[in-house]
């Protein structure tokens, strides 16, 4: 009787199926059991979740049980994140205790026959604590996504207005950054301040000094009339010092998720869904790690590998291996995300897409240089001042030895890969030798006027920055989270990458912000601690989310009793489309129950006789198109939304929304 071999995806079935022929293997295609649509799944004082089989995936549910009765080993190989134990332990309950003494839980990092055999070695079996982990997190997104969505339509629906509006645990939460950076640009107002450069040339060579005010530092000179003293007195400059120091420029760390959509969004102009959907496709087709991490750890065999191959291309490497630190947050010792053969300058035939051959070259550009040495320059320092005792300074850098720097190009040339517009590379200056106490003509000397400049818009780079920073979300969250509240039509992405919110978008911060602990930044943090702790066995499961639900319920009374702010109904006074009241046909019903019981099944009939799809999904019509959020811009039901495909004009795919719980 052969080995059974379960996975996530038949992309990676197919390329497992080259290591070991003898095998069978089957794939999930992700997620095959969910909380139910049509009612809340979950309720006190348990909270155990109702899992389903999604109604297109019984037939796989089905296959693997047949499947299973044929075999007399079962290797549980989904990903080796919180949702891939999640699945793994999905199977082992769909497949029952009549196949448990023969099932096996194993997790690589890489898809490679070598790696899948180490994973067989270290075999183990399901980690039910994180299993609970994720649960917990999917059961609270539930709780804050059913009832809060409730909570919103229900005080929108009081001002006649027919929108249908969604709220989230992790999707509010990123909202708020993206609405109040908005409202921090836009009711910015700066500040004018001064300053005095002179500009001087020695020995032919042109550069310039700037007044050292002598303020604390972060503290702005807004006395013009003192900076004009500076400014009229300053005739000549004599060197007061001269300072080399080394500075070394480190080479880059091995990529986190974090990491790759910020490079992928700078580099190649991807969105977040688009980075991971690139990465996904690599990871598959085994050229790349498991892409959805948060640690930069790699293993000691590849940095053997990598330092190897660097010697037989002459690269520079220092004499032992760099350390890279993964943050407090980071869930698990998984590795980065880094190429499977450093040799493999560039994807085979199988890779045909120009775009995910760029993102596979960025990738094994960063694994190299994670490695090499770092580069070091010289900063040189020069001190002046001027008869009246003002000081002057002026900096310049050379480099000294380029480390890493440039050494991927000499293996491989792409054009994509030059780092000439790096946002944080410091301009390189040129001074002339410069010898203390000598006196140095000023060329012209100007007054500085500067203005504070206002925050800068979130991008793609920029929030998913901030959101690692706050620990807001995981790795596996930040493209669903950022794609949301886009088709949800709560912020605008530009095609510079750049997010504005919508009046929508603020109308829904501005109703939760006050009254609701989800929507705190450090609620987040502390809510992905507990569900850490839970992973660890550190906390249990009902202690968790039996005090989240109490204290969601807490909230939601004060909410339901408190006025809507002026600033609300402002907004909600520039929302197109009529304001009758929504037909019950537009969305599913919530049910009004008491939180207590909340568990109430959905009364409304679909519109259309499609299979109900989710925003994000492959349009069920046409199989090509994604659906998304559009608006009706005419006749009776103008400017209510409905769920369209991307397709349209030549797919015509219409269905109403419906009430979804998603973080």
């Amino acid at each position: 009787m052969p080995n059974l071999l379960i996975v996530e995806s038949p992309a990676k079935a197919k390329k497992m199926r080259g290591y070991f022929p003898d095998f069978i293997i089957e794939a999930t295609l992700g997620h095959f059991k969910d909380l139910p649509k049509d009612s809340m799944g979950v309720e006190p004082p348990n909270h155990k979740p109702q899992w389903e089989t999604i109604a297109d995936k019984r037939k796989i549910a089905t296959q693997l049980n047949n499947t299973a009765k044929k075999a007399t080993t079962i290797y549980v190989a989904t990903d080796l994140d919180r949702e891939g134990e999640a699945i793994a332990g999905h199977v082992v309950n769909l497949l029952g205790t009549a196949h448990k003494s023969k099932i096996s839980r194993i997790t690589f990092d890489e898809i490679s026959k070598k790696a899948l055999q180490a994973a067989i070695a270290n075999k183990r079996q399901v980690d039910w604590a994180l299993v609970r982990a994720q649960e917990a997190r999917r059961v609270l997104d539930r709780y804050v996504g059913y009832l809060i969505t409730r909570e919103l339509n229900a005080k929108f629906k009081s001002l006649g207005i027919n929108y249908f509006f969604t709220g989230g645990r992790v999707q509010s939460v990123v909202l708020r950054l993206i609405v109040e950076r908005d409202h921090a640009i836009k009711t910015f107002v700066p500040v004018e301040h001064y300053g005095v450069t002179a500009s001087l040339r020695h020995a032919d060579i042109a550069f310039t000094a700037t007044w050292v005010n002598g303020l604390p530092s972060g503290q702005l000179m807004t006395d013009r009339s003192r900076a004009e003293t500076v400014k009229n007195r300053t005739r000549h400059l004599i060197v007061d010092s001269v300072t080399h120091k080394p500075k070394q420029i480190s080479p880059p760390a091995p990529l986190t998720s974090s990491a790759f959509v910020q490079l992928m969004a700078t580099k190649l102009k991807l969105t977040t869904k688009q980075s991971m959907a690139a990465a996904q496709t690599l990871f598959e087709a085994g050229l790349i790690t498991y892409h959805r991490t948060d640690s930069p750890h790699i293993s000691k065999d590849f940095i053997d590998e990598i330092r190897s191959f660097a010697k037989s291309k002459h690269l520079p490497l220092p004499a032992h291996p760099p350390i890279h630190k993964a943050k407090d947050s980071a869930q698990q010792a998984h590795e980065c995300i880094r190429v499977t053969d450093i040799k493999l300058l560039s994807p085979g035939s199988e890779i045909t897409d120009a775009r995910l051959r760029e993102v596979y070259a960025w990738i094994w550009k960063v694994t190299l240089e994670s490695q090499l040495v770092a580069g070091e320059d010289t900063l040189t320092t020069v001190q002046f001042h001027n008869a009246a005792m003002d000081f002057f300074k002026t900096n310049s850098t050379r480099v000294k030895s380029t480390g890493w720097r440039n050494a991927a190009e000499k293996c491989i040339a792409i054009k994509s890969l030059s780092t000439s517009d790096d946002e944080d590379e410091e301009p390189t200056t040129a001074l002339p030798d410069l010898k203390v106490g000598a006196t140095i003509p000023c060329v012209s000397v100007k007054l500085d006027i500067k203005h504070t400049e206002p925050p800068l818009v979130y991008t793609e780079k920029t929030l998913v920055k901030e959101l690692d920073r706050l620990a807001i979300g995981r790795p596996s969250t930040y493209a669903t989270v950022i794609e949301r509240i886009v088709t949800l039509n709560y912020v605008t992405r530009h095609a510079s990458l750049k997010f504005e919110p919508t009046t929508k978008g603020m109308a829904v911060v501005y109703l939760l912000k006050n009254y609701f602990s989800f929507m705190e930044y450090q609620y987040t943090a502390d809510i992905e601690e507990s569900f850490d702790k839970i992973a660890t066995r550190k906390a249990d499961y009902l202690t968790i989310i039996s005090h989240a639900y109490d204290a969601l319920l807490q909230e939601i009374q004060k909410f339901r009793a408190a006025e809507i702010p002026q600033e609300v109904k402002t907004l909600i006074s520039q929302f197109e489309g009529d304001k009758t009241p929504t037909p019950k046909a537009s969305a599913k019903k919530i049910p009004a129950k008491k939180e207590t019981t909340t568990s109430g099944k959905s009364d409304s009939k679909s519109t259309t006789s499609h299979t109900p799809a989710k925003i994000g999904d492959k349009c069920p019509d046409c199989q090509k198109g994604t659906l998304v959020l559009r608006n009706i811009t005419s006749g009776k039901n103008a400017g209510k939304q409905f769920k369209g495909c991307t397709g349209f004009p030549d797919c015509r795919f219409f269905a109403w929304p419906q009430v979804s719980s998603h973080a």
